[in-house]
């Protein structure tokens, strides 16, 4: 079943945390920097399979299936967003999502 973009957002706080905390030079994560965490998609916006990301003051537009940046920048999480964003189930829940999208869009 495809998870829902709140259920991918928990997902990728919980990835970042977990890069973080295993990274050695990081010694206290800032938990409360990914309370606002949001995946969403914006069809009319962006026509190709595209994700958006944003974190605080931060936002990211990824082209999917590869996860380049399109627009947008994530900092320090950029590295570690990319690579979540290339977990085949992740790409085949956003794959569900991008063709919900475009039907309700058109």
């Amino acid at each position: 079943m495809t998870k829902s973009f709140n259920e991918l957002g928990q997902h990728l706080k919980q990835y970042l945390i977990d890069c973080h905390s295993n990274y050695k030079g990081l010694k206290n994560v800032a938990v409360e920097r990914y309370n606002n965490l949001k995946v969403s998609m914006e069809p009319e916006i962006y026509q190709t399979f595209h994700v958006i990301i944003r974190i605080g003051i931060s936002e990211a537009v990824f082209i999917m299936p590869e996860g380049v940046v399109f627009n947008g920048s994530m900092g320090m999480d950029e590295k570690f967003v990319i690579r979540w964003l290339q977990n085949t189930f992740i790409q085949e829940d956003l794959s569900s999502h991008w063709k919900n999208a475009r039907l309700y869009s058109a």
